[in-house]
C-alpha cells in the first residue's frame, strides 16, 4: 500500500509479483525475473500483472468514492517499453476495465528511460493520451539527464529506498531526499517516498514535504487488497 501523510488513508497499491512454485515454494522476483527477461515470457507476464491489476483497481474504484480517487501502480520492463506492442497492451486493458484516467501507473526506472530517451518520451507520452500514468521508480539512483525529466509526462516520483534507509544518520543521502523533493515540488509531481520502516524516517520525510508512503511501517504485501479495507 502508499498511504496519504494526511489522514493515514491508502492512496494506491503497488502491484508486485511472486511465484508460488509447486516445489520451492514462494519465490520472490529477484528470483526469476532476469530469466523472464532472457525468455521472452516477461512481456506476457507483464501484460498479465497489467490486467490483473487494472481489475482490482477497477473494483476497488467502484466500491470507493474518494477524491483523489484510489490508484495502482505496476512496474514496466525494458523488453516491454521497446516493443511497439506496449502501446497495444495498454490500449486493450483499459477499453475492458472501467477505471479513471491516469490511475492505471505504469512504474518505470529512470535507467530504462535513458536507454532511448527519445522514443521513451514519445512513447510515454502517447501511452498517457490513453488514459494510463506514470511513476519514475527508483529516482536518484540511475544517470538521467534532468533535461528529459521534464519532457516525460510524468504524474509521480519514487525515492529510492537506498536513500531512505539512511536518511536519519547519513547528512548526504538527507540532502539528496530533500533536493529530490524540492525539484519534484517544483515540477507539480506527488512523491512516493519507498522503504519507510520507522516513524523517524516518516517524521523527516513529511517534515520536508512527503505526502506519500510506502513501506513496512504501513503494511506488508499481501495476495489481497483486503487485507488493507482498514486502512481504507
Amino acid at each position: 500500500p502508499i498511504v496519504r501523510l494526511e489522514d493515514r488513508t491508502i492512496a494506491g497499491f503497488e502491484a508486485l509479483v511472486r511465484w508460488d512454485h509447486p516445489r520451492e515454494g514462494r519465490l520472490m522476483p529477484q528470483d526469476f525475473l532476469a530469466i523472464a527477461e532472457e525468455t521472452g515470457l516477461i512481456v506476457d507476464l507483464g501484460v498479465y500483472v497489467m490486467d490483473r491489476t487494472a481489475r482490482e483497481l477497477e473494483a476497488w474504484q467502484a466500491a470507493l468514492d474518494v477524491d483523489p480517487p484510489i490508484f495502482a501502480s505496476v512496474n514496466v520492463s525494458s523488453r516491454q517499453l521497446i516493443r511497439h506492442d506496449l502501446l497495444h497492451d495498454v490500449k486493450t486493458v483499459l477499453s475492458r476495465r472501467r477505471i479513471l484516467p491516469g490511475t492505471l501507473k505504469l512504474e518505470i526506472t529512470e535507467s530504462l528511460v535513458m536507454e532511448n530517451p527519445e522514443y521513451a518520451a514519445q512513447m510515454l507520452s502517447r501511452i498517457r493520451d490513453l488514459g494510463a500514468g506514470f511513476s519514475l521508480d527508483d529516482f536518484g539512483t540511475g544517470y538521467s539527464s534532468l533535461s528529459y525529466l521534464k519532457r516525460l509526462p510524468l504524474d509521480q516520483l519514487k525515492i529510492d529506498q537506498s536513500f531512505v534507509r539512511d536518511v536519519l544518520d547519513d547528512p548526504d543521502d538527507a540532502a539528496i531526499v530533500r533536493t529530490i523533493l524540492t525539484l519534484a515540488q517544483s515540477l507539480d509531481l506527488t512523491v512516493v517516498a519507498e522503504g519507510v520502516e520507522t516513524r523517524g524516517q516518516r517524521d523527516f520525510l513529511a517534515l520536508n514535504g512527503c505526502r506519500q508512503f510506502q513501506g513496512y511501517l504501513f503494511g506488508r504485501p499481501s495476495p489481497s487488497m483486503d487485507d488493507f479495507t482498514p486502512l481504507l
